[in-house]
Formats: C-alpha cells, sequence, structure tokens
C-alpha cells in the first residue's frame, strides 16, 4: 500500500529541483557539460560542435542578463542586493571567458 506512495514521493524529490529550474540554470547546467566535454578534448576547436557550444554560450548569456536585469529591478534587502551584484560579476566572467574560447 505504501509502496506507490513511497515512490512517488521518491520520483517527486529528484524530479522537482529539476522542474523548478529556471531556463538559465537548465542552460547552465547543459552549458556546463559542454564545456566539460571541451576541456576533455572530446570537443576539437574549430569543429562543428564547437561553432554549436558556443551559440549556445551566447544564448545562455542572453538568457542570464535578461534573468539579472529581472532580479535588480526587485530589491527585497541587503543580502538581494549583494546576490544581484554577484550575479552580474559572474555574468561578466562568462562573457569574457566566451570571447576568449571563441578566440582560441
Amino acid at each position: 500500500m505504501f509502496k506507490p506512495l513511497i515512490t512517488a514521493a521518491l520520483f517527486t524529490a529528484f524530479a522537482t529541483p529539476a522542474a523548478l529550474a529556471g531556463p538559465a540554470e537548465r542552460l547552465g547546467r547543459a552549458d556546463h557539460r559542454l564545456t566539460a566535454a571541451e576541456i576533455r578534448g572530446d570537443i576539437p576547436q574549430d569543429s562543428r560542435a564547437d561553432a554549436v557550444e558556443n551559440r549556445i554560450d551566447r544564448y545562455e548569456n542572453k538568457v542570464d542578463r535578461r534573468e539579472s536585469r529581472r532580479d535588480e529591478a526587485m530589491d527585497n534587502g541587503p543580502r538581494d542586493v549583494a546576490e544581484d551584484r554577484l550575479d552580474r560579476a559572474e555574468n561578466a566572467l562568462d562573457r569574457r571567458e566566451d570571447r576568449i574560447d571563441r578566440r582560441n
């Protein structure tokens, strides 16, 4: 009797974080996997897969900037302001890394 209930609860516990993740977070996860593959050497430079990875990077940066602007529009206290500054710095670092990657 409790087996289906426990199974459903476990499935919900594992599926909920992925379902609640925003578009920027989901793109970040995919980008992280592609970057790891590129570092390992699975994706050679100037290949079609590298061009796709670069396009995904650019799109992720666009989504991150939109999300940052939405977050900065609302001020929920000093911690929120600090998080906004951290996000802004992280976005700038991501864009810089992407430019360096495209140059190499």
